[in-house]
């Protein structure tokens, strides 16, 4: 008896930088037999491919138009059990690949080795597995073996991300211009976020981050 065609691997591909999101799909289509890409370049176009189709695997850009994905992707993976999330970023430092995967992501890529290990990356999750690329799951083994509760692990993710730009010295009025968020919204989760820290201004916050190197490019 003839068997039936194979099933299409269907992937979702969400990136709001379109030559990005576009070289990324060539090198999906060209190396995955038969595959179907798809695209969304915002959240909102995001979640709405995901309500009406269905998808094998999706590959998520941490930052969306000045959104963080991450405050999404819990939802997600609660509407979509079965669906394996593979995170990308430009960020590499291990608090980020943390979040991502207490969040729900079943892969964390940097944009930077997005290319060669992106492949490696579907296939494995595919498989039920997780994926976190070499470097970042050398950072990781490390920490685990010295890990240790520290206030900042009880952020939220949205909460995380303005603790972040507060310790880089972003302003209020800055940080909310860039997530797109009221001054008020910000000011209220800069408010919870010190209570939660027990700390009392941005100095002491820019010296925590510092201290357990949590900001881009710091170590600790």
């Amino acid at each position: 008896m003839q068997k039936g065609p194979s099933p299409m691997l269907r992937v979702l591909l969400a990136d709001d930088h379109a030559m990005f999101r576009k070289g990324l799909r060539r090198i999906l289509e060209d190396e995955l037999v038969d595959a179907m890409v798809g695209e969304a370049a915002t959240i909102a176009e995001l979640l709405e491919r995901l309500e009406a189709e269905h998808w094998n695997v999706l590959i998520l850009d941490i930052s969306m138009a000045s959104q963080n994905s991450l405050n999404v992707l819990p939802q997600i993976t609660q509407q979509h059990p079965n669906l394996p999330v593979v995170v990308l970023s430009m960020y590499g430092e291990r608090q980020f690949v943390i979040r991502a995967l207490r969040a729900g992501a079943s892969a964390y890529l940097t944009k930077e080795h997005a290319p060669e290990e992106l492949l490696r990356a579907i296939r494995t999750v595919l498989e039920g597995r997780r994926y976190v690329g070499q470097a970042l799951a050398e950072q990781l083994a490390d920490h685990v073996a010295t890990a240790e509760e520290h206030p900042h692990h009880l952020l939220s993710p949205r909460e995380f991300e303005i603790f972040i730009l507060l310790a880089s010295a972003r302003s209020v009025s800055e940080i909310a211009s860039q997530l797109g968020l009221s001054v008020k919204t910000v000011s209220t989760h800069r408010t919870r976020l010190l209570e939660k820290m027990a700390l009392r201004t941005n100095a002491e916050l820019m010296q925590y981050a510092v201290r357990h190197g949590l900001l881009p490019g710091a170590t600790g």
